[in-house]
């Protein structure tokens, strides 16, 4: 019999930082199975901040083919969907992976389909209890299930969600999530020094990007903090500011000149996690931020209606509050006067998982492609004998 013609190929597929901080465990295991060849393929969606997120991350793209120019969300998602499309041909992938519930995620997902690929979704089953709240993420996500071959969810939440919509059981593993074992190997490593920060002897971290609260939503939150920095005199506040214009513009114009206030660029993720260690509060409307939290021992304030992530509430890491000045700047003091949550263990007993789930990922998929490599191999065999 002669030797396989070649191992599966597996298109892993980022597009945001996020993306790149949640697949950078998955790429690490699939660059170890011997019995896969992993693509990692920067979709275009942020590109210069994936190519710099993967190389602090050690991680090199093996298929890069630049920034994609897109207007409206429909749009930019179908060039998405043309551009991997075409290149997970060109390439010969076997599988997809896709993380989370971004642009590039859901056209991933239609990639696939148009193809006739299976896909693997990492982060499957959040959900919120309003189908359009996030916007557009929660639509995505809905819309990514029924398209995906894996579900790897990071909780049982997630895993019975999967279940109610349908998913057959054999389908669905529950893995951790990845943002996890990135954190876990950052917190092992010594602490990057923090120049930036403000002189102030308390410290709160804000950070806001979500689509449904451009606008005056951003007004609201950058108020309530302005308030309680008026109120605290000893506390500082850091906001790395999110490179969409429509985000940025507008805090800086609330919170610029401030003398203990520091607007920065987006930080690398030690540095950014540094910060979160060295603060006494975050105020966010992060999904990520919500999963480390715990593990970190900050209270972090929620500021959006609801959250895909009721772990972090339920065990009192996070507190949702409504986009209104009054009710954040109340529930932003209340936690700033409250003892801080202890911090969590990275066990079997962490909401998010123990740190390993880019490896039971990476070993899923393998499995989950050997049959189609033994069919390659018996298809070479008997194409031989003929």
């Amino acid at each position: 019999m002669p030797p396989l013609s070649r191992a599966p190929r597996v298109l892993v597929v980022a597009g945001t930082r996020p993306e790149c901080l949640k697949l950078a465990s998955v790429m690490h295991a699939l660059r170890a199975e011997p019995t896969v060849v992993p693509r990692l393929l920067n979709s275009g969606q942020h590109h210069a901040m994936v190519e710099r997120t993967f190389a602090h991350l050690g991680i090199a793209c093996d298929l890069a083919p630049g920034q994609l120019v897109a207007g409206s969300l429909s749009h930019g998602v179908g060039g998405l969907r043309a551009r991997i499309r075409d290149i997970a041909r060109a390439d010969a992938a076997n599988l997809l992976v896709a993380q989370g519930d971004t642009s590039t995620a859901y056209a991933t997902a239609l990639a696939a389909r148009d193809l006739g690929l299976p896909l693997a979704h990492v982060e499957a089953g959040l959900r919120t209890a309003h189908p359009y709240r996030p916007f557009p993420e929660e639509m995505f996500r809905r819309r990514i299930a029924p398209l995906a071959a894996l579900h790897f969810a990071p909780t049982a939440t997630a895993e019975q969600h999967l279940l109610d919509e349908g998913i057959a059981p054999g389908d669905i593993e529950r893995t951790g999530n990845t943002a996890i074992d990135l954190l876990r190997r950052t917190l092992d490593e010594p602490a990057p020094t923090l120049p930036f920060l403000p002189e102030a002897g308390a410290l709160v971290t804000l950070t806001l990007h979500r689509r449904e609260n451009y606008g005056r939503g951003l007004d609201t939150a950058c108020a309530a903090v302005l308030d309680l920095l008026r109120a605290e005199p000893d506390l500082g506040l850091v906001c790395p500011v999110h490179p969409n214009p429509s985000v940025g513009a507008r805090i800086r114009r609330h919170l610029s000149g401030h003398p203990r206030i520091a607007l920065v660029e987006p930080l690398d993720y030690r540095v950014f996690i540094a910060l979160l260690g060295r603060s006494r509060l975050i105020v966010t409307d992060s999904g990520g931020i919500q999963e480390e939290a715990p593990h970190l021992g900050v209270p972090v304030l929620v500021v959006r209606e609801n959250t895909e992530r009721p772990e972090s509430v339920a065990l009192g890491c996070a507190t949702l509050v409504p986009l209104q000045r009054e009710r954040i700047f109340a529930e932003a003091h209340r936690l700033l006067q409250a003892p801080r949550p202890p911090r969590r263990p990275f066990d079997s007993s962490a909401p998010y998982g123990d740190g390993h789930s880019g490896e039971r990922i990476a070993r899923r998929i393998a499995t989950f492609l050997l049959p189609q490599a033994a069919n390659e191999d018996v298809g070479a065999a008997l194409t031989a004998d003929a």
